[in-house]
């Protein structure tokens, strides 16, 4: 139980004693300084925010090259795949809350992976007051492989309480999480067994791909599933080769179970405690991979509910980045304080910011910026026109290519509306900072719909996306 074994790996506790007197500091200095040098003082926060931008657009450069230039063999080929005998045991947990529309079709498409029933423990995770799905998993997952778990009501209701919950009675070699909307490659489990089995010791985690069965449902997930592309298929394989910690996805990630009992299993108090874990087990020094298969979902095709689950996967890169910077006496390699303080708290930083130099820029492209005009001599304000318009097009063309690259050439033109997306994110932002402050540890349920079956999904999905490569 991590808050007890690692209490300074986890999120319990917001800020640390140093932590508040820093950041108190940084308030008290920045305000003595905006009133005794108001202008200077805005100048070195605008060229500040700058020059973070400008490394944010050459690290997804470098990973966007890396990723491309990888023809490295990502998996074994059919030939080599563990036959049923020699195949591991495998536990499944599916952590469900109000899920009697999408558990259906969870056990239709856990029962079609290729892996042999006897050697899956699938373990149902039911939360103690959720009557509708616990009645409904009594009907559908009364044998084996199925094992339902019912968590004990408490304050706490979070994802990876319920994990844990259930990870002490995990009776497999090898654990993956599924969410009731996740249709996963059949193959998946196989291939996963047969890499690990190819990997030394301190390969823990192998990260699957993840995308969108409904992408094209409004443009709301258009752009969703390009976001995915983008980050499954480029930024974590990139990190993948950079030999970088990944922010995990929460869900289709297979993990050598003992690790996770070493490691104290999940931080039920962290809201994204996926990429938290990505986290500790690099510092612990194990590492993960990508693995070159996907499991689809359904993507939140209303802004409420996108609104709602984005605030809280930025809270929970907030805690999880303040979590991380708690020992800084601890040496790591460069590529974990990349991963974390650029691709983690980076887009936190990212998504408070970029509103008031959006901002900034439109009022000047109205023409009612010249009091903004001090802000920007010289040398700045030729960075800051720089950094704007090659950074938003930069972007914008990374989510061009990310759905070329799976063949879905009909959503390139969405990369477009790409900029009102990444309002969306700001707006999920400043909501994520307020509860933050006021419900750090309150998790916001994504709501879907009914999902489609295990046979639907794929034969919708699977011609369209042959193979992960350049178009």
């Amino acid at each position: 139980y991590l808050p007890l074994k690692s209490a300074h790996l986890s999120a319990k506790i917001r800020l640390w004693g140093w932590q508040k007197f820093a950041l108190l500091s940084v308030i008290f200095f920045s305000a003595a300084a905006l009133i005794y040098a108001p202008l200077n003082s805005l100048i070195i926060f605008n060229l500040s925010f700058i020059l973070f931008c400008l490394t944010i657009m050459g690290i997804r450069g470098m990973l966007l090259y890396l990723s491309m230039t990888d023809h490295r063999p990502r998996s074994p080929q059919d030939e080599a795949l563990l036959k049923d005998n020699d195949l591991p045991i495998i536990t499944i947990l599916c952590p469900l809350y109000k899920e009697e529309l999408g558990l259906p079709g969870l056990i239709e498409a856990l029962l079609a992976l290729d892996y042999p029933h006897h050697k899956l423990d699938i373990k149902i995770i039911l939360e103690e007051k959720d009557a509708g799905t616990i009645r409904l998993a009594h009907k559908l997952c009364a044998q084996a492989p199925f094992d339902m778990v019912v968590v004990p009501d408490g304050p706490l209701k979070t994802k990876p309480k319920a994990c844990n919950y259930a990870l002490w009675s995990a009776l497999g070699e090898l654990l993956v999480i599924y969410d009731a909307e996740d249709r996963p490659e059949p193959g998946q489990l196989r291939l996963a067994a047969s890499t690990f089995a190819k990997l030394p010791k301190k390969v823990v985690c192998l990260q699957a791909r993840l995308n969108y069965y409904n992408r094209e449902e409004t443009w709301l997930t258009r752009l969703f599933a390009i976001e995915y592309a983008l980050l499954f298929d480029l930024v974590l394989p990139g990190l993948d080769r950079l030999g970088a910690p990944l922010p995990l996805g929460g869900t289709s990630n297979i993990f050598r179970t003992q690790c996770l009992l070493d490691l104290g299993g999940w931080d039920p108090y962290n809201v994204t405690e996926d990429a938290d874990l990505g986290l500790r087990m690099a510092r612990a020094g194990f590492t993960t991979q990508m693995l070159d298969s996907t499991t689809y979902e359904e993507a939140t095709s209303k802004t409420g509910p996108w609104i709602r689950q984005r605030s809280r996967w930025i809270k929970g890169y907030l805690q999880t980045t303040l979590v991380h910077t708690r020992r800084l006496r601890e040496k790591q390699p460069w590529q974990y304080y990349l991963t974390l303080y650029f691709l983690v708290g980076g887009v936190v930083l990212a998504a408070l910011a970029n509103p008031i130099f959006w901002g900034m820029y439109l009022l000047w492209l109205l023409g009612w910026g010249d009091f903004l005009e001090p802000l920007f001599p010289p040398p700045v304000s030729g960075l800051a026109t720089f950094t704007f318009l090659a950074g938003n097009l930069l972007h914008i063309w990374l989510f061009m290519i990310a759905p070329m690259r799976r063949h879905w050439h009909d959503l390139v033109p969405y990369a477009l509306l790409a900029p009102l997306y990444w309002g969306l994110q700001s707006w999920a932002g400043y909501k994520a900072l307020f509860q933050f402050l006021i419900r750090p540890f309150y998790w916001e349920k994504t709501s879907h719909g009914p999902g489609q079956s295990s046979e639907a999904v794929m034969a919708k999905a699977m011609p369209q996306t042959p193979s992960i490569g350049e178009p």
